[in-house]
């Protein structure tokens, strides 16, 4: 038996648009769509994908994201152009030798995974995290910054860089304070709103107990009770990210190709009445729309334990 040794089927977005434009009967084989049906096709096919991502967990869009607080400060923006400073992947070194307040060229331990505009953080002599951009290549142990030390970091202070912040999340399902000097984390609670509001003294400085998330339009905001008196803590998340876009023609889908089936006929079931299909023929794709989209959501659920006890009561 013969077998091709690939897996690596997978689809652009003006394919899946053409083939529900065939499966309505809007378009014949072997034709290439319109300027103007791939845009319509394309916009109807990014709305029913971003209604798609509020169903619930997708294990193939979960992430995990590291937050660094800064002292003092409560609420923090979560979102790419945010201000404040979160990210899925950092490098952590420290500085080599001691750095006055206003220098701008500094001694670090090493420079693996540190390019030039990446977000780089320093910890000062007062306990707050100096934040600004790599500039230029780093080399010979040394990394430039665009905005200079606003007070002197001793040799040893720790030092943090990363390139991407991440989009506003979804939801985050869990948090924990991420001490830096053990490297052990502990698990903080999650707050609703309204038990986060109840919470005493917002700005009393201390550890990091639990955190509220709130998911705006553009950005997430997340709140942090206590906020922290120094750098000795991150805190690690886990979150639902927003899929991404279809915005050029060769845009392969963020979903696994186990949902390819389910796209077409749900796009084709979202522009039928735009191009006035037959109810008949519309009656025949719906069912066939909905049982694909079952089957491709029912699967994509995180394993989980379940623990089962005997009550013995009071």
């Amino acid at each position: 038996m013969a077998v091709s040794n690939s897996s690596d089927f997978t689809r652009t977005r003006d394919q899946l648009i053409t083939r529900s434009l065939r499966l309505l009967g809007v378009l014949k084989a072997g034709r290439t769509p319109g300027a103007q049906e791939i845009t319509d096709g394309a916009e109807a096919l990014n709305a029913m994908v971003k209604r798609w991502q509020r169903k619930g967990l997708r294990v193939w869009s979960v992430s995990e994201a590291t937050l660094f607080p800064q002292v003092g400060q409560v609420k923090y923006a979560l979102a790419r152009t945010g201000a404040d400073h979160v990210t899925e992947a950092y490098v952590q070194t420290a500085l080599s030798a001691d750095e006055a307040s206003g220098q701008t060229v500094l001694s670090v331990d090493a420079i693996t995974g540190i390019s030039d505009g990446d977000y780089i953080g320093v910890v000062l002599d007062d306990g707050t995290l100096h934040w600004s951009t790599v500039n230029g290549a780093p080399g010979a142990g040394t990394v430039t910054l665009d905005d200079a030390l606003t007070d002197s970091a001793a040799d040893g202070a720790l030092v943090f860089a990363y390139t991407t912040k991440i989009e506003r999340p979804l939801k985050i399902v869990d948090a924990r304070r991420h001490n830096i000097i053990s490297q052990f984390d502990t698990p903080i609670r999650m707050e609703a709103r309204y038990d986060y509001r109840a919470l005493p003294n917002k700005a009393q400085q201390g550890q990091i107990t639990s955190v509220h998330y709130d998911a705006q339009l553009s950005t997430g905001y997340l709140y942090l009770w206590q906020p922290v008196a120094a750098i000795t803590d991150l805190v690690g998340f886990t979150y639902h990210r927003p899929l991404m876009d279809f915005d050029a023609a060769g845009d392969n889908p963020d979903l696994p190709v186990e949902w390819f089936d389910a796209i077409v006929y749900n796009l084709a079931v979202s522009i039928g009445p735009e191009y006035g299909v037959a109810t008949e023929r519309m009656a025949m794709i719906a069912p066939q729309a909905a049982a694909y989209l079952d089957d491709a959501s029912g699967d994509d659920r995180e394993d989980g334990s379940l623990f089962v006890g005997v009550d013995t009561g009071p």
